[in-house]
């Protein structure tokens, strides 16, 4: 059951204050406190903290600096809030009270104005009729004789529900809220090719809605190959900024796969960083996402980073020339399995100790197999100190992230 938001101190929802606006993100359970870091060095802004999101106010000329956010999903900005709406009794009463709630206490004219300026739409936002679209032809057909006609803004409404107090579905709630926004604006629902994505969350007491300023999540951007175990770049991006990487710092994914880490970090920092993989296959995935990063992202220039093919066991690396490690270890499920990594984890963490520089080196590992990890620190504690541990979801398995640190001793050099 989702927490109530705390927007105290929040002005964005204010109905006089039309210059803040107040933006609620998602991001990965467990990097929320990443997430709040990440708003608050890149946006100036504080966030509050709730279980798989933050919240936080931002003037309404600068949200779409919002899309540029690493460790987030998807961005909404609030339009509407109660903390308690006091639901009536039967089903009826209480979807009119919340056809009523959107229909009267929401602040449309500002959270439409914050979601033209995010998505550029140049469509008629206010028709005066409801247009039918099935006589008008499918939005966005290139061969529809109406596209010199400013296509009508299409929307869905979406209904998300936590609680057991509601004698209503979450369907009842999309089909006559969505209505009476209908009956309001005159647009046109289009459940797939939508334009507008408006959402409003029902917890037990608490209701509040939304407008999705991403109907792409931010997640689809620096992968352009995938693998079978592709990390989503927000959970990489999260491990990066666990790292709190210096300037000029080399930086190592032992374990790369499509190169999501690497691909994510060299964004994010002036950092150098190198991505190693045994696989064949998965080595040319991490090519090809590299090379095509610049024209995908708009970037001015290829990011400073590398991919090599090789086992990890066996470093092809100086003694001491890499400062940190980001990896997402092998969970023993869709690849290879816990039995594999009972061995696989120690002898990793050996191999690297002899690359990483002794004491200040540290690493940071993501793994769904907890127990070989306790159990391969048993094994390496000479070389690695266990300092931190993070709980997180990663596709609906309870994941680990561990940042261990390099101790003062090295193991024998490979040429000794």
């Amino acid at each position: 059951m989702a927490e109530p938001l705390d927007l105290a101190g929040l002005t964005g929802l204010e109905p006089d204050n039309k210059k803040v606006c107040t933006i609620e993100a998602s991001c990965v359970t467990g990097f929320e406190p990443m997430a709040a870091e990440e708003v608050s060095n890149k946006l100036g802004c504080e966030a509050k903290v709730h279980r798989g999101r933050v919240v936080f106010d931002i003037d309404v000329g600068r949200v779409k600096e919002v899309l540029k956010l690493r460790i987030v999903n998807t961005v909404w900005v609030m339009v509407g809030h109660t903390p308690d709406i006091e639901y009536p009794g039967t089903e009826e009463e209480q979807l009119v009270k919340l056809q009523d709630f959107a229909d009267k206490n929401l602040d449309w004219d500002k959270g439409l104005e914050v979601w033209r300026t995010v998505t550029g739409f140049q469509g008629e936002m206010y028709p005066t009729e409801l247009v039918d679209m099935r006589q008008e032809g499918e939005v966005g057909n290139e061969s529809s004789p109406k596209m010199a006609k400013l296509s009508p803004l299409t929307f869905r409404c979406t209904c998300y529900r936590s609680g057991t107090n509601h004698e209503f579905r979450s369907t009842e709630v999309q089909k006559l809220v969505g209505g009476r926004v209908q009956e309001k604006f005159n647009w046109p629902v289009s459940c797939k090719k939508y334009d507008l994505e408006f959402v409003m969350n029902c917890d037990v007491k608490q209701v509040y809605c939304c407008i999705n300023l991403t109907n792409i999540s931010l997640f689809n951007r620096t992968v352009t190959y995938f693998g079978p175990c592709t990390l989503r770049p927000p959970i990489s991006a999260s491990l990066v900024m666990l790292a709190k990487l210096q300037v000029g710092e080399v930086v190592l994914d032992p374990m790369c796969g499509g190169g999501t880490i690497s691909l994510e970090g060299c964004q994010m920092g002036p950092q150098y960083h190198i991505g190693g993989e045994i696989h064949s296959m998965a080595i040319n995935r991490s090519k090809d996402n590299y090379l095509a990063l610049k024209s995908k992202n708009n970037l001015p220039s290829q990011p400073p980073a590398d991919f090599f093919q090789w086992d990890c066991l066996v470093p092809c690396l100086r003694d001491n020339s890499v400062d940190v490690i980001i990896t997402d270890l092998p969970f023993g499920k869709r690849s290879g399995s816990k039995a594999d990594n009972r061995v696989l984890y120690p002898r990793t963490l050996l191999s690297m100790a002899r690359v990483v520089r002794p004491n200040t080196g540290r690493a940071v590992l993501l793994t769904q197999d907890k127990r070989s990890m306790f159990v391969c620190f048993k094994q390496v504690e000479k070389y690695w100190k266990h300092t931190k541990q993070i709980s997180t979801n990663i596709g609906g398995l309870t994941a680990l992230v561990f940042l261990i640190s390099r101790t003062g001793e090295s193991p024998p050099s490979k040429s000794s």
